[in-house]
C-alpha cells in the first residue's frame, strides 16, 4: 500500500469521514506547546511502539513541523498496510493557509 501527500483543504476534507484520524508525530513537547485540533500524538522517535494500537481499518493524516518527518512516518506505516496520507508543508502550512 502506497501513502499520497495532501494539501491543507484537502485535510479538511478528510477529516469530515469519522474513519480518519489526525495524527501528530513530532515529539511530545513539540505537540504540549501546540497541535492542531483533534489531533493524537505519536512521536515518531515511539512509531514502532504505537503500530500495534493503530488499526488498519482507519485512515491516518500524519502532521509534523515542516512535512519530513510525518513523510518518514507515512513510508513506514504504508509499507505494514495502513492507510495514511502526510500534509505537505506540516503544521506551519496549515498556520500559514489560516492567517490568510
Amino acid at each position: 500500500m502506497e501513502f499520497q501527500t495532501i494539501g491543507i483543504k484537502e485535510v479538511e476534507k478528510r477529516l469530515r469521514d469519522k474513519d480518519t484520524r489526525l495524527v501528530d508525530v513530532r515529539t511530545r513537547e513539540e505537540y504540549g506547546l501546540y497541535h492542531l485540533e483533534g489531533a493524537v500524538n505519536v512521536p515518531y522517535q515511539e512509531l514502532d511502539a504505537y503500530k500495534e494500537k493503530l488499526s488498519k481499518n482507519i485512515t491516518y493524516i500524519l502532521y509534523c513541523e515542516r512535512g519530513a518527518t510525518s513523510l518518514l512516518a507515512a513510508k513506514a506505516l504504508s509499507r505494514e498496510g495502513y492507510r495514511v496520507y502526510t500534509v505537505i508543508g506540516g503544521i506551519r502550512a496549515w498556520e500559514e493557509s489560516h492567517l490568510n
